[in-house]
């Protein structure tokens, strides 16, 4: 979401709202990275806050789970294990093949346009090699698919496990094997959405999840001790 646009949405939140949505920002593009302790001061000086408010959108942060809190020792960024990214991973992997199989249903030529507008995107940042613009291109590929299932529980439940994702998609998206495999994926997922290929497209995008889970894993499993093989 563009920076402009975000602010004017969040000029209709109450103010707590608007902190938690301002420091969960934060967070999902790592410039609080996994493992960094929340300041209040310093947050509540950089957002022009007081901290009472602050503390009430820390405390939705730790209930969503991007946050915990460590007793005597303050609030930290969640940092994931193999286990729990695996796990992350094998949900949404089934949730977002099934809303890829709900969006062709009723899929539009206007849905589908869209869809080709943000491939280009996630290619003309990757082709000038930034990788904010290409992280922020892919979310809106997945968030654009689910929107088309019309399932509003299952976009619910999707956004929930987006917030947690996000953190450990950061990674996945430094991974140069990763990005260029999935930006080969894509557009085969947008051919069989446009087939009107309800088990292909689905079939496609839980591969295409279940190779950034593989990647994703395998890296953390090699910076923790020797544990279960979850593949």
């Amino acid at each position: 979401m563009e920076e402009s646009t975000m602010m004017n949405e969040l000029e209709h939140h109450p103010l707590n709202r608007r902190i938690y949505y301002k420091v969960r920002d934060l967070i999902a593009s790592g410039r609080i990275p996994p493992g960094a302790q929340l300041d209040e001061r310093s947050l509540a000086n950089d957002l022009a806050v007081s901290r009472t408010p602050l503390r009430e959108a820390i405390a939705t942060l730790v209930e969503e789970g991007l946050v915990e809190r460590r007793p005597y020792r303050g609030n930290f960024v969640r940092m994931f294990t193999a286990k729990q990214v695996n796990d992350l991973y094998v949900v949404r992997k089934v949730l977002e093949g099934l809303a890829t199989r709900l969006a062709v249903l009723s899929l539009t030529e206007e849905d589908l346009h869209k869809i080709r507008a943000i491939l280009d995107e996630t290619q003309q940042a990757l082709a000038q090699d930034d990788m904010a613009a290409y992280s922020i291109a892919d979310e809106r590929f997945h968030d654009t698919i689910a929107q088309m299932s019309k399932n509003e529980t299952l976009i619910e439940s999707i956004g929930r496990l987006k917030r947690q994702i996000q953190i450990v998609r950061l990674g996945a998206n430094r991974d140069p094997q990763v990005v260029a495999r999935t930006a080969l994926e894509r557009p085969q997922i947008l051919a069989a959405l446009e087939a009107r290929d309800a088990d292909l497209a689905a079939r496609l995008m839980e591969e295409h999840i279940d190779g950034v889970r593989n990647s994703m894993v395998a890296l953390l499993q090699s910076s923790e001790a020797p544990e279960e093989d979850l593949s």
